[in-house]
C-alpha cells in the first residue's frame, strides 16, 4: 500500500502522509451529503482485497484505482441522507466485514457472499467512521452497540469514552474518522496528537499488544476527516 485516499480539508494530513512516502488520493465533495461529511473518503470507498467499491460518482478515485484494483461502482440508492450515504460504511476484520447490512450496497453484499466474507450486522450505519481496526481481529470503538454485538465473536474490542474528536458542524467525531489503518505497514494514523485522547495510554497499549504502531500526524486536537484509506 502506497497510496492514502482522504479529505484535503485539513491539508496538513495530506502533506505529512506524502512526507512518509504515501501518494495522495483527495477525496470528492458530494454535495447532497451533510455538510461536514461531504468530503469524507470512508463513506466514498471500501476496498476489499483486491477489490474496490466505489460511488460511482467518485470518478478520481475510480481513476486512481483501476490499475490496481478491481473497480465496482455503487450507490444505486445513495441519496446523501443516512442511512444510505452509509452504503460503503463498513470495516474489515480479517475475513469479517462490520456493518450495518441494512444499508450496505447490494453488490458489497454479493461479493461477500461469494468470496466468504461473514457479515456483522450493527445498528450504526457509520460502523467504519466509529472503529479504528489495528489488526486483522482487534479494533477500538466508542459505539456501545458495536462492542456488545463483537462480544459473541473472536474479534477483541477496546471501548473507550465517546467524543474528544472535533467535527466541524457536529457535537463531536469518531475516532475511526480521525485515523486510518495501514495493514501492510501494520501502523494506525491519527489525525492530530492521539495523546490528547482521554484513552491514549489504553488505545496505545492496545495497539502495541498486537504490534501495531501508532503515529500522529499533528500536535493538534484528533479531527474526524472521514478518515484515511490506505490503498
Amino acid at each position: 500500500m502506497n497510496k492514502a485516499i482522504l479529505s484535503e480539508k485539513y491539508p496538513q494530513f495530506a502533506t505529512k502522509l506524502r512526507e512518509y512516502g504515501y501518494e495522495v488520493i483527495p477525496s470528492e465533495t458530494i454535495p447532497c451529503n451533510m455538510p461536514y461529511e461531504r468530503d469524507h473518503a470512508d463513506l466514498q470507498c471500501l476496498i476489499l482485497d483486491h477489490t474496490a467499491f466505489v460511488l460511482s460518482c467518485c470518478e478520481r478515485i475510480i481513476d486512481a484505482l483501476s490499475c490496481d484494483y478491481r473497480l465496482i461502482p455503487c450507490g444505486d440508492r445513495f441519496t446523501g441522507k443516512y442511512p444510505d450515504n452509509t452504503c460503503l460504511s463498513a470495516v474489515q476484520c480479517g475475513s469479517k466485514l462490520i456493518g450495518r447490512i441494512a444499508s450496505l450496497d447490494e453488490k458489497v453484499k454479493e461479493y461477500c457472499r461469494i468470496h466468504g466474507i461473514k457479515l456483522i450486522n450493527v445498528n450504526q450505519g457509520y460502523a467504519k467512521c466509529s472503529c479504528v481496526p489495528i489488526a486483522d481481529n482487534a479494533i477500538i470503538t466508542a459505539d456501545n452497540g458495536i462492542v456488545n454485538t463483537l462480544r459473541n465473536t473472536d474479534i477483541d474490542v477496546l471501548p473507550i469514552g465517546k467524543g474528544s474528536i472535533q467535527l466541524e458542524g457536529a457535537e463531536y467525531g469518531f475516532l475511526g474518522g480521525a485515523s486510518g489503518y495501514d495493514r501492510d505497514n501494520k501502523t494506525v494514523y491519527f489525525c492530530g496528537n492521539i495523546n490528547h485522547h482521554p484513552d491514549s495510554k489504553q488505545i496505545k497499549s492496545f495497539c502495541e499488544s498486537y504490534g501495531t504502531n501508532v503515529v500522529s500526524l499533528s500536535d493538534n486536537d484528533l479531527t474526524d476527516i472521514g478518515g484515511i484509506i490506505f490503498c
